[in-house]
């Protein structure tokens, strides 16, 4: 059965049987592939790709959740991060894309963004506290989009399956690409949005691999 994404037009659908994939580097190695791919919604983030990585991740993806940077085609080549091509978004065709972020520009800028054959949904950033109120989170720092999508799930009567998503505090890992050394701590609170995860496994909100 499926259940309507609250807070996201136009109006999206996701079913129980949805696996959320992040993008840690412990996926490397896995033969997880299969197992993501039987999943009726498999959910992606940002420039994470399958090519080449089929057995550790699947290949199959029905929707793409990207942030402002990603959406707005953002070249961060010179930042540090490998594999992540300026217009990853701009390429992306007959694809569905939820955009996530707190800036309306990228969304003005969807026409050139994306290409016309994709469905483009946009999450109403404005409701990021009724997110945080679910994740029992208290930050100033914008939450990582795969952290939203988590909460837009519970909030939607969904409990989502993890596959990629680092429970303990370690570095930042991107199975895909090389991400610079030192860690973002001006944009995001990994650490503490780690132990939210933990607490939602504990009260079975959520399961992960």
């Amino acid at each position: 059965m499926s259940k309507q994404l609250v807070h996201v037009t136009p109006n999206l659908f996701l079913s129980s049987s949805t696996a959320l994939i992040g993008s840690s580097a412990k996926l490397i190695n896995t033969e997880l592939g299969k197992h993501i791919d039987s999943f009726e919604n498999v959910v992606r983030f940002n420039r994470a790709v399958t090519k080449n990585f089929e057995k550790s991740v699947g290949e199959k993806t029905t929707l793409r959740v990207v942030n402002n940077h990603v959406f707005d085609n953002v070249d961060i080549s010179d930042k540090g991060y490998s594999n992540s091509p300026k217009n990853f978004v701009k390429k992306l065709k007959r694809q569905n894309i939820l955009y996530i972020g707190p800036h309306e520009g990228p969304w003005e800028r969807r026409k050139n963004n994306s290409h016309k054959s994709n469905k483009l949904y946009k999450y109403d950033y404005s409701s990021i506290e009724k997110v945080k109120s679910i994740l029992n989170i208290e930050q100033k720092e914008n939450m990582q989009i795969g952290t939203i999508m988590i909460g837009l799930c519970i909030l939607s009567g969904i409990k989502p399956h993890l596959f990629g998503f680092d429970l303990e505090d370690v570095p930042r890992t991107h199975y895909y690409q090389s991400r610079p050394v030192t860690e973002n701590t001006i944009n995001h609170n990994p650490s503490n949005e780690r132990k939210a995860l933990r607490k939602l496994v504990k009260n079975e909100s959520i399961s992960i691999n």
